[in-house]
């Protein structure tokens, strides 16, 4: 896997330069202007493939609670994390809009652009009535904070300090115009000329590029894509859980086109995507089954319960390996173990 410089943050430890401080932390190139810590996931996840968890009602045809079992690691890409069991999710709307307990699990991990992390948690009562909680994203349990901006260039999609989330020029002076100081500070670390951001697509703001750049840089060489329909069947069904939304389906053939230019860039570096949706609008991946994605993703982990029986003595396993002094491929612990599960 090739280096991954996405700037990533601890919001729970201020940076030790410019300890949080507006002033000093707007020209820190330390924590890139944001007051945080840096902090270095990158790899964290390796070699383990994962799955990309994203909101369309495809998700109800499989058995998703099968993501808890041991060894699958996900990345839920905005609400649906409240609705799939996972082990991280990220957005790139304000906080605010996502339940608050995705907020607060802190076995779920969260991937907040790094500007969001001021950002208010909203509460949803027992009565159904909202209301602030008082708590900011920085204040809630594993919460990380990563470098996005409203840009796309498949040519940097791996290279570039932030996560590229699509857009357009009329996008991307709209943000600048309406955080004119923020601008002024990344623009002192920034590798991107505002003259040259692309000028020629009519591209839309798209929140899955956030979590295939975030899993590319936890390590996953493989990503298995579920509830990746691109295609909105009505309003009552625009999602896999209760939410109504007028079917806005045009958009999803520029994200189709976004994710057709990446993809000679994600076979130059070995990182491979596959849609377990054989229904799906999305047709730059090859389809695999949500079975085998799950095979695949588990590894060398077995099924539940693990036979823990005799590991405390020390001899029985010494012995064995005395007999047995070749190493064994995990390979071929994967394919043991698939004929164990296959009885």
């Amino acid at each position: 896997m090739n280096f991954d410089p996405l700037f990533v943050a601890n919001p729970k430890v201020p940076c030790r330069f410019c300890a949080g401080e507006r002033v000093k932390r707007l020209q820190c190139d330390h924590c890139r202007n944001s007051g945080y810590t840096p902090v270095n996931l990158n790899g964290l996840w390796s070699p383990s493939p994962g799955f990309l968890v994203c909101g369309g009602p495809s998700i109800n045809k499989v058995d998703y609670q099968r993501l808890r079992e041991r060894g699958i690691v996900s990345m839920a890409v905005n609400q649906v994390a409240g609705y799939v069991p996972v082990t991280a999710w990220c957005f790139g709307d304000p906080g605010s809009k996502f339940h608050h307990g995705i907020h607060l699990d802190p076995k779920c991990l969260t991937f907040a652009p790094v500007w969001k992390l001021r950002d208010q948690v909203h509460v949803k009562l027992p009565d159904g009535h909202w209301r602030n909680s008082g708590l900011r994203l920085r204040d809630c349990p594993g919460n990380f904070g990563f470098a996005r901006e409203s840009y796309f260039d498949p040519q940097t999609f791996f290279t570039d300090w932030f996560a590229h989330w699509g857009g357009t020029i009329k996008i991307q002076q709209d943000w600048d115009i309406a955080h004119p100081v923020e601008v002024k500070a990344k623009e002192k670390v920034s590798r991107v000329d505002p003259q040259d951001r692309r000028p020629d697509g009519d591209h839309v703001l798209c929140s899955m590029l956030l979590g295939i750049r975030l899993l590319h840089y936890l390590g996953c060489p493989r990503v298995y894509m579920l509830g990746v329909d691109f295609n909105m069947p009505s309003k009552k069904n625009a999602y896999a859980f209760g939410q109504e939304k007028d079917p806005r389906n045009g958009r999803y053939h520029d994200e189709n086109q976004m994710l057709r230019e990446l993809k000679p860039i994600f076979d130059a570096e070995g990182f491979q995507l596959f849609n377990t949706n054989p229904e799906s609008k999305c047709d730059v991946f090859p389809h695999v089954s949500f079975e085998d994605a799950l095979n695949d993703c588990r590894g060398a982990v077995p099924k539940e319960p693990f036979d823990l029986a005799l590991w405390y003595n020390k001899d029985i396993a010494d012995r064995d390996i005395k007999a047995n002094k070749k190493c064994i491929n995990l390979d071929r612990v994967i394919e043991l173990q698939r004929q164990l599960n296959a009885k």
